[in-house]
């Protein structure tokens, strides 16, 4: 699913989407996805597909509510995984060419009226081993204090997160979820999950998120 493509004529399939590329001759390749045609000139670099975060409509965090409550004690650790909606981005080189949903789109307000932010909205299961998912997101959280802390929920900070995958499958970052006090402060580590994994670009450095609500 992710990774290179050559430029000859072909269909591509990412998910439920289909794409189709088209050798029109001397040296030019159409690349189409429903109403998106994009003329390109051949040979050279192939096209790229990878993952990308689930913006959007340019939102900056990702909300995934969670069918089980999860609940940690004093001074403990707990890692779990989540299934997440993902995009996709074409590049021919440095130059994206196109991006598309791969995942339902659904958003919610994130916090008050006044003072909230509109987020990409997603509900999965806690999972304590990898699950079979389109995109996977790992997290680890810590609860620092001397109460039990509980979580039925998770806002990450994913406006221009690195993305990672095996070809097959997606990954978000490895995401670490710390109580101090009473309010966990979220952190897009910008690091894999796990060995073996390609990223999308390279790293940048993201906001630690404190999740108020």
């Amino acid at each position: 699913m992710f990774g290179e493509y050559k430029l000859r004529t072909q269909f591509i399939k990412i998910g439920d989407v289909k794409i189709h590329i088209v050798d029109e001759g001397g040296g030019l390749f159409r690349y189409r996805r429903g109403d998106v045609s994009v003329l390109l000139k051949g040979p050279g670099k192939g096209l790229e597909i990878v993952p990308a975060p689930a913006e959007g409509y340019g939102v900056k965090i990702l909300l995934i509510d969670f069918e089980d409550r999860i609940l940690i004690p004093p001074k403990e650790e707990v890692g779990f995984y989540l299934s997440a909606p993902v995009e996709a981005e074409v590049r021919l080189g440095e130059t994206v060419i196109d991006r598309f949903q791969l995942s339902k789109e659904k958003y919610a307000l994130y916090g008050t009226p006044e003072v909230g932010a509109i987020a990409r909205y997603w509900k999965s299961r806690v999972y304590p081993s990898e699950p079979e998912s389109a995109c996977v997101l790992k997290a680890s959280v810590t609860n620092g204090t001397t109460e039990w802390v509980e979580m039925d929920h998770v806002v990450v900070y994913i406006r221009g997160s690195v993305m990672f995958h095996n070809g097959k499958r997606a990954y978000y970052p490895l995401i670490l979820i710390e109580f101090k006090s009473g309010v966990p402060e979220v952190n897009n580590t910008g690091k894999p999950p796990k060995d073996g994994l390609k990223p999308s670009r390279e790293p940048l450095p993201l906001p630690n998120f404190i999740m108020r609500w």
